[in-house]
C-alpha cells in the first residue's frame, strides 16, 4: 500500500473515496483498506454453500469455516448483513467460531482457501475476517480497516439523517472512540489494526512493525482506566517508542561476523475492558480478558506456527493480573513476562506460569501504591515469587553512554528514554540478561549502577519490619 493510500485510510475522516487504485493481489497478501473493495470483483459466486452450521450458536465450527469457503458472494453478503454489528453479533461470531475450533484450524481453512475466494470473504465479511484468530494479519488489517471506515461511514449518515451533527448525536461517544483508532493508526505507515469491536467502549489492537514477520513480537496489556477512546493513541505511541528501541538494540548487539538484525513488532492490546475505579477491585474482568488474551497469543501462535517468533507479553497494573489469569491457564505460553506495577498474581510463583524459566520480570517503582499491594494474590515483586526485579533507577547507560531517567510513579513505566522502557526493549529480543536487576542472582557481580536507598518501595519496608 503505498503512502498516500494508507493516509487515505487512516486519517480520521468519515466519507469514503469515490475511487479506488486497482490493485494486483499477490499470493495470499490483500491490499488494505479500500483496495479490497476494488478487487471483489475478482470473486465469482461459486457453488452454493451451506451456512446453516453459522446461525444460532455456532456448535461445528469446521462446518461453518466449511459453508463460509463456499457459498455465493451473494450469500456471504445477506450472512453479513444477518449480524448486528451495533451490537457487536459479528464479533461474537469469530470468537465463537475460533473457539469452538481452533486459531491452527482457521489458518489451515484459510490456506485452503483460493485468492479469489479469500478476497471476497475480506470484502463480504470484514468485520469478521478482521477478528477471525489464525488468519494473516495483513489481511485482518485491510478487513478492520474496511470496517472502522464503513461504520464511521455509517454513524455519519446517520446523524445526517436526523439532522444532527456527528459529534452531538447519541452515538457521540462511538464516533470519538472510533476516530482514535484512526488516529492512532495515521501516525504511522508501520501500523496495523490486528482487530476490532467498534461497540462502545470498544476494543482493538494497533500493532507497529510487520508482526506476520517479525523475529520478536511484543504485546503490551494495558491495566485499570486504560480505554480505547483516552488511551489507544498514546499507547500506540508507547508500542512505536518501543519498537523503535528494540529495532535500535537490535542493531547495537549485532555481531560483526553475522551481522544479522532480528526485526520487531510491538502490539498495543486494548482487546479486554479495564475497570474503572467503581470496579477495579473485582477480578472479572480480569477473567473475562485473560480469556481474550489467550485467543489473541493463540492467533499469534497458529499464523506463525512455520516461522514462531520470540513473545514477549508486557502488562501494566490489572493487565498483568489479566495476564497471570492467562499464562496459568494451559492454554497458552510466552518466553518472556514482564509484570510492572502489579496489583497481584493469581499463581504464588514463577514457576506456576507458562513463561520459559528465568524469563519472568517484574518493574516496581518507588512510590508506585499498586505495586506490591498484592490485592489479586502473590506480589510479583516478593523474594518469593521468584522474578527477576528490574532496575527502574537513573543511570547512565554503559552501552550508549547515554542517561536514562528513573522510573518513580505507576504511569511512568511507558515513559520514553526511561530505564524501564530500555529493559523492556532488551528482554523483547531476547536480551534480558542486559536489564539490571536490582537483585541479582547470588554470584553476580554487584550492580555499578544499582538503585538509590531512595527507591526502595515502602511497602517492601513494611514488610521487613513486620517479618515478612
Amino acid at each position: 500500500m503505498s503512502d498516500a493510500t494508507a493516509q487515505q485510510v487512516s486519517a480520521p475522516s468519515h466519507h469514503v473515496s469515490a475511487t479506488a487504485t486497482p490493485v494486483s493481489l499477490v499470493d495470499s497478501r490483500i491490499a488494505p483498506g479500500r483496495e479490497i473493495r476494488s478487487a471483489v470483483s475478482l470473486a465469482p459466486a461459486v457453488a452454493a454453500g451451506d451456512l446453516t452450521a453459522c446461525r444460532g450458536e455456532v456448535t461445528d465450527a469446521a462446518a461453518c469455516l466449511d459453508g463460509l469457503g463456499t457459498a455465493p458472494v451473494a450469500t456471504l453478503e445477506r450472512f453479513g448483513r444477518s449480524l448486528d454489528s451495533d451490537t457487536g453479533e459479528d464479533v461474537a461470531f469469530a470468537t465463537a467460531v475460533g473457539r469452538q475450533g481452533s486459531a491452527t484450524a482457521t489458518r489451515s481453512w484459510w490456506q485452503s482457501l483460493g485468492l479469489e475466494r479469500r478476497t471476497a470473504l475480506a470484502t463480504a465479511l470484514p468485520s469478521i475476517v478482521g477478528n477471525l484468530e489464525g488468519i494473516p494479519y495483513k489481511i485482518r488489517d485491510a478487513a478492520n480497516r474496511l470496517t472502522l471506515e464503513s461504520t464511521l461511514q455509517r454513524l455519519s449518515a446517520r446523524a445526517a439523517q436526523s439532522h444532527e451533527a456527528v459529534g452531538g448525536s447519541t452515538e457521540a461517544p462511538r464516533v470519538a472512540m472510533l476516530d482514535q483508532v484512526q488516529a492512532a493508526l495515521a501516525a504511522g505507515s508501520d501500523r496495523s489494526l490486528l482487530s476490532l469491536d467498534t461497540v462502545f467502549p470498544g476494543r482493538a489492537a494497533v500493532a507497529v512493525g510487520d508482526v506476520d514477520r517479525a523475529a520478536n513480537v511484543s504485546v503490551i496489556v494495558p491495566g485499570m482506566l486504560y480505554t480505547v477512546t483516552t488511551q489507544m493513541v498514546s499507547l500506540t505511541g508507547a508500542a512505536a517508542d518501543l519498537q523503535s528501541s528494540q529495532t535500535f538494540w537490535s542493531n547495537t548487539l549485532s555481531t560483526s561476523v553475522s551481522h544479522h538484525v532480528a526485526t520487531s513488532a510491538v502490539v498495543a492490546w486494548m482487546g479486554y475492558k479495564t475497570p474503572g475505579l467503581t470496579n477495579v477491585l473485582g477480578i472479572g474482568l480480569a477473567t473475562t480478558g485473560a480469556r481474550q488474551l489467550e485467543d489473541a497469543i493463540q492467533g499469534l501462535d497458529a499464523d506463525r506456527r512455520t516461522d514462531m517468533p520470540r513473545v514477549t507479553l508486557i502488562a501494566h497494573s490489572y493487565g498483568s493480573t489479566t495476564s497471570t489469569i492467562a499464562l496459568s491457564s494451559g492454554r497458552i505460553r510466552v518466553d518472556d513476562f514482564v509484570a510492572m506495577g502489579s496489583p497481584g498474581s493469581v499463581v504464588a510463583t514463577a514457576s506456576k506460569l507458562d513463561v520459559t524459566a528465568g524469563h519472568v520480570f517484574v518493574a516496581a517503582a518507588a512510590l508506585d501504591p499498586v505495586a506490591g499491594s498484592a490485592v489479586f494474590g502473590a506480589d510479583p515483586g516478593s523474594m518469593a515469587f521468584g522474578a527477576k526485579e528490574l532496575n527502574l533507577g537513573a543511570m547512565v547507560d554503559p552501552y550508549t553512554e547515554q542517561r536514562v531517567t528513573a522510573v518513580v510513579s505507576h504511569n511512568e513505566y511507558f515513559t520514553a528514554g526511561s530505564h524501564s522502557m530500555r529493559s523492556l526493549a532488551l528482554i523483547g529480543i531476547g536480551r534480558g540478561d542486559l536489564a539490571d536487576g536490582r537483585r541479582p542472582d547470588p554470584g553476580a557481580p554487584e550492580l555499578t549502577n544499582g538503585p538509590s536507598l531512595g527507591l526502595v518501595r515502602p511497602q517492601d519496608i513494611n514488610r521487613e519490619s513486620v517479618g515478612a
